[in-house]
C-alpha cells in the first residue's frame, strides 16, 4: 500500500465521504448508458410494404437485414418469387418505388427507407459509433491526466449532450452517422473519467467494488422505459438527452482527485480536499508531509514507465501469454456483450420487456463478482461467468438446431438473457484481473492495450450481428465460442487474488513460474467498460 493510501485508510477507505463522490460520479452512467445503446430503438426491426402498379411485397426488416415475405391479395397474384439481391426490392426483380412503414414508431430506418440494399447501413452507422468510442477513450485519457478528472469529466459530457441533442435534428443518415460517431468518442472519454475517479477515493481494498457496482444497468432498463412511451426516434433522442442536464448539478460536489493534485504538486489544494474528507468521515486528519513522499515516489515510478513501451509487453514469453490473453477477455467481453445489446431486437418477444430484463440480469452478475472475487479468486470466478455466457449462447445455435426454434423461443430467450448476466459480470471481474496481472512500470501500458483491444471488440460487435442476416443463430454461436474459449484460457493466468502485485518485468516472470512473491503497488485502473 502506497502513502497516499495509508492516509485514505487513516481517514476511512470508504467512509460518508467517498460514498458520496462514488454515487454520484456513478449517476454520470445513466444517461451515457442512454446515449450509448440508442441503436437497440434507433435501429430496431420496422414492418414495412414495397408497393408498385405490379406487385407488393410484405416483410420485416432488422439491424441485420433479415426479410420475410408474403403475398398481398390486393395486388397481382402472379408473383411467386422475391428477389432480395442488392438494390431489388420487389419480387419480380425491379428496385421499389414506394416503401410504407406500417409501424406505430419510427426510427432511423422508417425516416431514410434504410431497407433493400441499404438494409447494412444501420449497423455500420453503429459500428461508426464504436469507433468514435475507441479515439475518444484514447485521447481523453491523456486529456484527463493533462488538466485533472473532474474538468475533463464535466467537459465531455456536456459535449455529449450537445452533441446528442443534435443528433435528433439532422436531415440525413450521413449526418446521422458523423453525430453518433462525436457521441461514441464522448461517451468513451466520459467513461474513461468515471471509472478512475471514485477509484482515487478509496483503498485498493474497495478497488473492485467500486470498478463493478454502477448504474449502466440502471440505464439499459429506464432506456426500455423511454422508448416505450416516446415512439418516435427524434423525440427519444431529444428527451433522454435533455433529462441528463440535471447531473451537471453534481458540479458543486464532487471534488478534484486528490490523487492526481499530488502528483501535480498542488499540495494546497489536495490538503484541502483531505481535511474535508475527515471532517466528513469524522476522522483526524493524518500527518500531510509523507504525502510528500508519496509526489516523489510518483514522480520516481513516472520517470520508470517512460523507459517502457509497448514492446515490453512481449518481452517474454510468459508476458506475451499473459498480454495476448487478457486482451482477447477485453476484446471478447466488449464484443459480445455490445453484440448482445443491438441483437435483442431480432429475440422473440416484446422488444421493450426484453431490453429491461437484460438490463436487469446485469445486477445479480455484479453482485456475484463482488461477493466472490476475492474469496474464490479472479481465475475462476472469470472462467465460471464466461464459460456460463459461452455455453448459453452456444445453447441457442443448439436449439435451432433441433428444428424447434418457434416452440422454444421463450427458451432461447432465457439462455440469451443467462448469456448477457454472464458476459457482464465477467466483464467487470476481467478488469479488476487484468491490472493485477501486469507489473507496475508497464501496468498503464498493459491496460491501455487492453482497453484498445475493447474498443475492437465493440467496433465488432455491430459486423456480427450482421452476420445474422442469413441465420439470427449465427451472432449466437461466434459469442458462444469466444466467450467460452476466454473462460479457458483464462485459466493459464497467474492468480492475483491476494498476492502481492509486482513492480518490475523481472519479478513478474518469477512470480508466474511460481518461485518468488514480492510485494508492489496496487494497481490504479485507467479505463472502465459500459459494462
Amino acid at each position: 500500500m502506497s502513502h497516499y493510501e495509508k492516509v485514505l485508510q487513516d481517514l476511512g477507505p470508504f467512509g460518508p465521504f467517498q460514498r458520496r463522490v462514488f454515487v454520484l460520479v456513478s449517476l454520470f452512467e445513466t444517461p451515457v448508458a442512454w446515449a450509448m445503446l440508442l441503436p437497440i430503438f434507433l435501429g430496431r426491426k420496422t414492418s414495412w410494404k414495397c408497393e408498385s402498379q405490379s406487385a407488393s411485397t410484405e416483410g420485416n426488416f432488422s439491424i441485420a437485414g433479415n426479410f420475410s415475405t408474403s403475398q398481398n391479395s390486393s395486388y397481382h397474384q402472379n408473383v411467386t418469387s422475391y428477389d432480395d439481391s442488392p438494390g431489388k426490392c420487389n419480387m419480380d426483380g425491379t428496385p421499389c418505388p414506394g416503401i410504407i412503414f406500417a409501424d406505430e414508431f419510427t426510427s432511423i430506418i422508417s425516416e431514410w427507407n434504410l431497407v433493400c440494399d441499404r438494409a447494412s447501413i444501420p449497423g455500420h452507422i453503429t459500428t461508426i459509433q464504436m469507433c468514435g468510442v475507441l479515439v475518444g477513450a484514447l485521447i481523453t485519457g491523456q486529456i484527463a491526466d493533462l488538466i485533472g478528472r473532474r474538468k475533463t469529466l464535466f467537459c465531455t459530457y456536456i459535449l455529449l449532450l450537445i452533441f446528442s441533442l443534435g443528433s435528433a435534428f439532422v436531415a440525413s443518415w450521413e449526418v446521422f452517422a458523423v453525430m453518433r460517431f462525436m457521441i461514441g468518442a464522448l461517451v468513451g472519454g466520459v467513461m474513461v473519467v468515471n471509472f478512475v475517479l471514485p477509484l482515487e477515493f478509496v483503498t485498493p481494498r474497495w478497488r473492485t467494488f467500486c470498478g463493478c457496482i454502477g448504474f449502466w444497468a440502471v440505464g439499459l432498463m429506464t432506456l426500455a422505459l423511454w422508448a416505450y412511451y416516446i415512439r418516435d426516434w427524434r423525440y427519444l433522442i431529444i428527451c433522454t438527452s435533455l433529462s441528463g442536464i440535471f447531473i451537471l448539478l453534481t458540479w458543486w460536489f464532487i471534488p478534484e482527485s486528490p490523487r492526481w493534485l499530488l502528483t501535480k504538486g498542488r499540495f494546497e489544494e489536495a490538503e484541502k480536499i483531505l481535511k474535508k474528507i475527515a471532517k466528513c468521515n469524522n476522522r483526524e486528519l493524518p500527518d500531510m508531509n509523507i504525502l510528500k513522499s508519496f509526489a516523489e515516489r510518483e514522480q520516481k515510478l513516472r520517470e520508470e514507465r517512460s523507459l517502457y513501451s509497448y514492446n515490453d509487453l512481449f518481452k517474454s514469453w510468459k508476458l506475451a501469454r499473459n498480454t495476448l490473453i487478457v486482451m482477447y477477455g477485453w476484446f471478447v467481453s466488449s464484443a459480445v456483450y455490445y453484440g448482445l445489446n443491438f441483437i435483442t431486437g431480432d429475440l422473440t418477444g416484446d422488444l421493450y420487456r426484453n431490453v429491461l430484463v437484460s438490463g436487469f440480469v446485469e445486477i445479480p452478475a455484479l453482485i456475484f463478482v463482488v461477493g466472490v472475487n476475492n474469496r474464490i479468486g479472479r481465475r475462476k470466478t472469470i472462467s465460471f461467468l464466461m464459460i456460463l455466457a459461452g455455453i448459453s449462447c452456444f445453447s441457442v445455435f443448439i436449439i435451432s438446431l433441433s428444428g424447434k426454434s418457434q416452440s422454444l423461443s421463450v427458451l432461447s430467450v432465457v439462455f440469451a438473457m443467462i448469456g448477457k448476466s454472464g458476459i457482464s459480470g465477467g466483464w467487470a471481474a476481467t478488469q479488476v484481473f487484468s491490472a493485477e496481472t501486469f507489473p507496475t512500470v508497464i501496468r498503464n501500458i498493459g491496460v491501455a492495450s487492453c482497453s484498445m483491444a475493447a474498443r475492437l471488440g465493440g467496433i465488432a460487435a455491430p459486423q456480427l450481428v450482421l452476420l445474422g442476416s442469413s441465420s439470427k443463430v449465427i451472432p449466437f454461436t461466434i459469442f458462444g465460442i469466444l466467450a467460452a474459449l476466454y473462460g479457458i484460457l483464462v485459466l493459464f493466468l497467474p492468480e492475483t487474488s491476494g498476492q502481492p502485485l509486482p513492480d518490475d518485468i523481472h519479478t513478474s516472470n518469477v512470480q508466474a513460474n511460481g518461485d518468488i512473491e514480492r510485494g508492489g503497488h496496487e494497481s490504479v485502473p485507467l479505463q472502465k467498460t459500459e459494462s
